[in-house]
Order: C-alpha cells, then structure tokens, then sequence
C-alpha cells in the first residue's frame, strides 16, 4: 500500500503505525510516551497528526496507516495542539532544568555536573565540562565575584557551597598534568579574527572562537599578556605557572599572541581589516586619543559598541570588556567574550546574527520548608570546608572532595536528554500558561539502587511500567490512584529497591524526564 506523509510518498505493509511509517521516511514526530519495541500506550499525545482526508486528528504512535491516506505531521493546528499538551504537562512539573547556580554564571557553566564529576573522582570530565563553557579558568577562579554561590539553595539551610573554589581547583588540577585537557573545536572555518589586547577580554575571545572554529592572532601593546591584572595582583595571586598553562593551551588551540605591538601606530586598522575577517577591540580602558588612533568611534567612556551583539559602528569590528565600559567586572567580561565570539562566528559562517541562544529552562521557583529539608537530607551536613576560599590558595584533593558533598544537587541530570525540555523549547511553551494557584510538594527517592525517582517530574508516559514489566520486576512500577491523582510508583506501596532489581538502567534510559536518572553514588 501507498500513503503520503508531509508530500512525501511512502510505500509500506498494512499494520504499521503511522509513527513507525513517518521514520521510515526520516520524519521524526514528537512523543513522550513511545518507544519502540514497546506496546503504545497513548498517553502524551503529542504524537498527534492530521488526517487529511479524514479530516482529524490521529496519534502516530497507534493509528494504523491506510492506502492512500495522507498525513500531515507539521502545521498550525498541530503545532497549537503540541504546544497546549505541553504547558499541561509543565504547569505541575516540579523541578529546575537547571540549578540556580548554572542560571547566574556569567558564562553558564554546569557547576552541579563538574561538583559531581569531582566527587566521583572523574576529574578528567570536570575539566572537559569546566572548560566547554568557561575560558582561562585558573585565572578567572581566582578575581570572579562568584554570582553562582549567591544562588546556591545551600546557602539557605547554613552556607553556599564554596563553587568558586571547586572550579579552581578543577582547572588548577589540569595545568599541573603532564598533557591538559585540550577542548574539542569545530572544523576549521579558513577564517582569521584579529583581536587588539591580551587581556581577560582578548583572549577569551580567542579561547571561544578556536572553539568555534575560528583562529585568530592577539596584538598586545605590552611585553607580556594579562598586564593589568599581573602588574595590579603580583605572582602570590596570578602565579607565572598559572598564566603559562594557560597561554600553553591557548597555543595548542592554535592561538597566536603577538606581543609589544601596538595597534594604530605599528598596524593600522585598515590594515587588520584587510588581513582579517574580522577585528576584536579588547584593549581595556584607553584615552580617547588612543580610539582616535585605532580609527573606532567612541567617547571619553569607552568605544561605541551595540550591546547586543558587540558590533562598532564599524562593519566587521566588534568591542567589548573595559573597552566599551571602564570597570567592568572580569566575570562579566569573560561572559561578554563569549556573547561577542558568537555573534562572530554566526557573522564568519554567513549566519544572522543572534548571539547566544538560550533554550527553554523550567524553574520550580522559591523552596517551600518541607522541600528545602528533602533536598538538604541527601547532602553531607558538614559545614563549609574554608581551606580554599579563604585566600589564594587552592583546594587539595581530599578537601574538595569533602566540599563536593554539601550540594544538594537541585538541577536535572537529565537537562541534556529531556524531551519534554526540548520540545518545549522547539514549540515554544510557557511554563505559566496553566499556572495554578498552588503548586504540589517536591520529593525524592533513592534507595540504593543508583536510581534517583523524582514523582513530581513524571508525565504519566507509562514507558517505566511497561519496562519493569517485560523485564519480569517482581514488583516494578505500576499506575495507582484514579484521575487527577493517578501517579507511578512502585507496587504494592514497595520500595524503589524492591521494584528495581535488576531494570534500573533500563527505566533510566527509557525515561523522557529527568524523573527516573542515575543517582550520585
């Protein structure tokens, strides 16, 4: 038989499910409930398509195809459709995408993964997932105002959890390796970018645009880079090992530095222009006489930059860091590196220019008592561990071990791998479209089995009870209650490590949420 779905032309057996004969064709249609080899079970709805002669609407996952039918998976109807099913679904999800933590992070770092990383003893990954995100972390470490700890929820049960010092002690782990820890980068795009200044601003810059793909040479004035922040703090802050580790990575990123050169005097503009695909003004807070001589139009307060994407009413040249505002915190110039590098690359690779994409982030907002005390009974109660913080001088192993323990871990584990965060993000969903008058109380269950259960995070999708059952769970997971207040849980009122003697990693992957995920050990 033959049937037409989104104008493409399929022939198939009789019986198939519309789902299964959409991916045979590479059409993905959403769902949070299916998962092959699994009986459907009809749940989400999101699988929901349009049959066109029929005139209805139909779930892919168990309507059957029929000769001659023609589908649509994608319109307006569809997508309205989709993204009601999901403001259902978010306007009783309890939980955080992401930590308060990550959220405040000038440059969005995963700050509960890297602390579970160090726990586990995985340094390794916590310098793989420091350094995706965060440029010349063993300095920065040492001047940031740490906006993260400010938004840590430890710090409501006694004090924040020392991140600042963890991180540090991440990226100090790395320099002092025989090989550190290189980040992978995109193919190389053929394209240079010149960046004026060796400072915080320039050669994060640089650090994100080898990321990206992009290589590029700094021009520093001075003998040696970082001048202001070596020349003001001294080696007992900046150590010369700290600052060499991380010139040596930004070498082998292919970095090249170029110092006691001076931009307008030893090199014209025009000239960087021409040699350049594009040009970066990181040259900190200058005299207005010194822009004049750049050649980039600014005032007595800094270069005039678009702060949206760092373009200079030049086209091709970008500025950020002190160069557009005196005193602006090393954070927040480090984070504005990032923006700008982006919306360079998004230029370079013949892209709009949007900057910085933010997905869909769910927060459960401010912690009722009950739930601040669940989070803070899986977390060490030991006070925080001072030997860091204090000074400059770093953590040793066994106390940021310790330190790792005082999180309460209130991100997602699974916010890389969560469909309901990622087709909310993709059809636009709000989070208070249905919002209640009051929300339901978050819990949390662990019971040995390397399996964390979060009930409050479960969309009802049935995958948990139809795992444990075929994987013959004496107990398993099953449905219980009526209506509104069915929810899954195990058997018989049995433990989690009951119902989950051997399907743990199998309810975990199967799992579209973050309900069911892999608990710290």
């Amino acid at each position: 038989m033959k049937l037409t779905i989104d104008n493409k032309e399929i022939e198939c057996e009789e019986g198939i499910s519309l789902m299964e004969a959409a991916r045979r064709i590479g059409i993905e249609v959403p769902a949070l409930c299916y998962r092959e080899g699994y009986d459907h079970f009809t749940s989400c709805m999101m699988c929901m398509v349009k049959d066109t002669k029929a005139g209805k609407n139909v779930p892919a996952c168990s309507a059957r195809a029929a000769d001659g039918m023609v589908v649509e998976t994608q319109n307006d109807e569809i997508r309205a459709f989709r993204k009601s099913t999901l403001e259902l679904l978010l306007s009783d999800h309890l939980g955080d995408c992401e930590a308060p933590c990550q959220r405040l992070c000038g440059v969005h770092n995963e700050v509960p993964q890297i602390i579970r990383d160090i726990m586990a003893g995985q340094m390794g990954t916590a310098v793989a997932h420091l350094r995706s995100d965060m440029a010349l972390p063993a300095v920065l470490e040492r001047f940031c105002n740490a906006p993260c700890e400010k938004g840590c929820r430890r710090g409501l049960v006694d004090e924040s959890v020392s991140i600042r010092a963890l991180m540090r002690h991440a990226a100090e782990w790395d320099l002092q390796n025989a090989e550190p820890y290189v980040p992978p980068c995109a193919p190389s795009s053929g394209k240079r970018v010149a960046i004026i200044g060796a400072g915080m601003t320039g050669l994060s810059t640089a650090y994100y645009l080898a990321l990206m793909g992009h290589s590029s040479v700094v021009f520093e004035r001075q003998p040696r880079v970082l001048p202001r922040l070596r020349d003001e703090n001294g080696t007992e802050v900046l150590p010369d090992w700290v600052v060499e580790g991380e010139l040596r990575l930004l070498n082998r990123l292919g970095v090249e530095i170029r110092t006691g050169i001076k931009a307008g005097s030893d090199i014209s503009m025009a000239d960087l222009r021409r040699q350049f695909s594009a040009v970066v003004v990181a040259c900190g807070a200058v005299p207005v006489e010194d822009l004049e001589l750049l050649g980039v139009p600014g005032t007595a307060k800094g270069i005039i930059a678009d702060a949206g994407t760092s373009q200079t009413k030049i086209d091709g040249v970008f500025s950020a860091g002190n160069a557009v505002k005196r005193d602006t915190p090393i954070l927040r110039t480090v984070q504005q590196a990032k923006a700008m590098a982006t919306c360079i690359s998004q230029r370079l690779n013949g892209k709009q220019i949007v900057g910085i994409y933010e997905m869909y982030n769910h927060m459960m907002g401010r912690l009722q008592p009950e739930e601040l005390k669940e989070f803070a009974s899986h977390a060490s109660p030991i006070p925080r561990v001072r030997s860091a913080d204090a000074g400059h001088v770093s953590f040793a192993k066994e106390a940021a071990v310790l330190e790792t323990g005082r999180c309460m871990h209130c991100d997602c584990r699974a916010n890389h791998d969560c469909d309901l965060r990622t087709y909310s993000d993709q059809y636009g969903a709000v989070q208070s479209a249905y919002k209640g008058e009051q929300r339901a109380t978050y819990v949390q269950m662990n019971g040995g089995t390397g399996v964390l259960f979060e009930p409050g995070k479960c969309v009802k999708c049935g995958l948990c009870v139809r795992v444990t059952s075929k994987d013959g769970e004496k107990f398993g997971f099953t449905f219980v209650g009526r209506g509104f207040e069915v929810k899954a849980a195990i058997s018989l009122g049995k433990s989690l490590e009951e119902g989950l003697e051997k399907s743990g990693s199998k309810v975990v992957e199967a799992c579209p949420t973050g309900a069911l995920a892999n608990a710290e050990e």
